[in-house]
């Protein structure tokens, strides 16, 4: 089989099984947690959308919608990571399954289809204004979806009423 047609077929997988990675987010309604394609794709629409509406002459759109695309990747081997409140030694073993994640990826994609691991190393190194863009904006996502939501996530992780309060005073 052609290197690239099997490859297109692991990527499919690979997509899929991102899909099946749970945040600890919920959708608007409150109940259904969001996936990491749902989130993605928030951020990939928002992302593009604000980059050319109020950066388009300093921001590169293609490079901020590969970003926005690629930015959880690694979460497909790695899992989602609830970082609120997180203790250094969570950080760390996060950053470090993240790590072991990339690895697999480039192992499995990275003869084939290079584009995958270098736009996510690239991302990570947040050198250009586009990384950086996609990095502040991926963290505002959550205050959009727990605005939707009314704060259903915060309440089923345990936040205070007077955090969540403070939560969206602070948007």
């Amino acid at each position: 089989m052609n290197p690239h047609a099997k490859g297109l077929v692991d990527i499919g997988e690979l997509v899929l099984k991102f899909a099946k990675v749970n945040r600890v987010t919920f959708h608007e309604d409150g109940e259904r947690y969001e996936s990491d394609t749902d989130h993605t794709v928030m951020l990939s629409v928002c992302a593009c959308a604000l980059a050319e509406a109020v950066y388009k002459n300093t921001l590169d759109v293609g490079k901020v919608a590969q970003f926005a695309i690629i930015h959880d990747l690694v979460e497909v081997y790695a899992g989602d990571t609830n970082t609120i409140n997180i203790s250094e030694d969570e950080r760390r073993i996060k950053e470090l399954k993240e790590k072991e994640s990339l690895e697999t990826i480039i192992k499995k994609f990275g003869d084939v289809y290079p584009w995958i691991h270098s736009t996510i190393l690239e991302y990570e190194s947040l050198a250009s204004k586009e990384a950086q863009f996609v990095k502040v904006l991926d963290k505002a996502m959550s205050k959009i979806t727990n605005t939707l939501n009314k704060g259903a996530a915060l309440k089923a992780l345990g936040t205070s009423e007077a955090e969540i309060t403070k939560h969206f005073k602070n948007q």
